[in-house]
């Protein structure tokens, strides 16, 4: 004769086997996840160092900089300073587009076009809360002292990679990868522009008025 008892024991068992296999669920999407995000790192460091993308970066980049130059020339009282800075956002907002929006950090770039439009509609409030931030920056030093080494390093690093102030460390690892190829093609693509601009340069003068 077979005891009843056996059997509710067997299904509290089973629920409990069905409630760890739908705790264990979200592990294993996070590895495939971390997987998925390797991988698309991956290619973009390989898409980084082709000759092809170095190209459309530098062409793009040149037309960018004559629409520049010609809003300069436009307004001749600009300080030197300023011009070199709109040079500078220019190149990489040139980059980032070339990232076409795959990497958080070429997103943060595109958007603070938008942010420094705001901003300027702030600086008032800003100034009335002078003291307020003064207060905030002093608790910011103090948690900088409290912080461990690894810590400190990685959120200057965070600080470094545009937009990537609160990521987990993963993503602030890959964003970072992915940010130095960038700025790597971005110095080749400069370099031979320069080079260019520096073998025209003299047949310029020898041709010009």
């Amino acid at each position: 004769m077979v005891n009843s008892n056996l059997f509710p024991s067997i299904e509290a068992t089973g629920g409990e086997s069905s409630t760890e296999s739908r705790r264990k669920k979200p592990r294993i999407s996070e590895t495939e996840a971390e997987i998925e995000a390797r991988r698309i790192n991956e290619e973009s460091l390989k898409r980084w160092k082709t000759n092809r993308v170095q190209q459309i970066y530098a062409s793009k980049l040149v037309e960018a900089l004559r629409r520049v130059r010609q809003r300069s020339t436009n307004e001749p009282d600009k300080v030197v300073s300023v011009a070199a800075r709109e040079i500078r956002e220019t190149a990489d907002r040139v980059l980032a587009a070339s990232a076409k929006g795959t990497t958080r950090w070429s997103r943060a770039i595109l958007a603070s076009r938008v942010r420094a439009k705001l901003k300027k509609h702030k600086k008032a409030a800003k100034k009335s809360a002078g003291n307020c931030k003064s207060r905030k920056a002093a608790a910011t030093e103090t948690n900088r002292i409290k912080l461990p080494a690894v810590d400190r390093k990685l959120k200057f690093l965070g600080r470094l990679v545009p937009g990537c102030r609160k990521v987990s460390v993963p993503n602030l690892l890959d964003e970072a990868t992915d940010y130095i190829a960038a700025l790597e093609m971005q110095v080749r693509a400069m370099e031979a522009l320069a080079e260019l601009l520096t073998a025209a340069a003299p047949r310029t003068t020898l041709t010009g008025p």
